[in-house]
């Protein structure tokens, strides 16, 4: 015990002996760090191999992750842009080999919140961009936006009737 006692007391001698006494000191200025835009939510513009490509799906899209996804027979996205000035809408899509050779040439339109935009003729399977401006008044800025394809003729499922219009890559707003 005594000896345990020596210790403490040599112990605090060197503590004391050995260099300043702990203070106060001030906190380093704080800084606020810019991370950019918040991740959630919804932005103009959606690649199907998006991590967060199935916020912006609505309806009748495929949900299996990849470059592209099937889009069924009422296809719908959602978007939200901060500004409308000179606002265009683009969609890349591709007409399947396997459903043209059934279907043959393939009239895909789009619309946004409801009015037709766009539409053009697919006379042959392979890669699409429709592109076209957006008229102003069309969407309002900051507001949920609904795009919505139409194909015809779709390829029809002999077994289920499944119904199938393309493969959707990317979609959005671009100025």
């Amino acid at each position: 015990m005594l000896r345990r006692t020596l210790l403490v007391a040599i112990a605090e001698v060197l503590t004391v002996a050995c260099g300043r006494r702990v203070g106060s000191f001030p906190l380093p200025a704080q800084q606020s760090l810019s991370l950019g835009p918040d991740p959630g939510g919804l932005r103009g513009m959606v690649r199907m191999d998006d991590p967060d490509a199935d916020a912006f799906l609505v309806r009748d899209i495929g949900t299996q992750p990849g470059v592209f996804r099937w889009a069924f027979r009422y296809p719908e996205l959602r978007f939200r842009v901060k500004d409308v000035r000179n606002l265009k809408f683009a969609v890349e899509f591709a007409i399947p080999e396997v459903t043209f050779r059934v279907t043959g040439p393939v009239t895909v339109s789009c619309a946004v919140n409801g009015k037709t935009l766009a539409t053009m003729r697919c006379d042959h399977a392979g890669d699409y961009r429709l592109e076209h401006a957006v008229p102003q008044g069309l969407v309002e800025p900051r507001q949920p936006i609904r795009v919505t394809f139409d194909a015809n003729p779709r390829w029809v499922s002999p077994d289920d009737g499944a119904q199938l219009s393309f493969m959707l890559h990317s979609a959005g707003f671009t100025q």
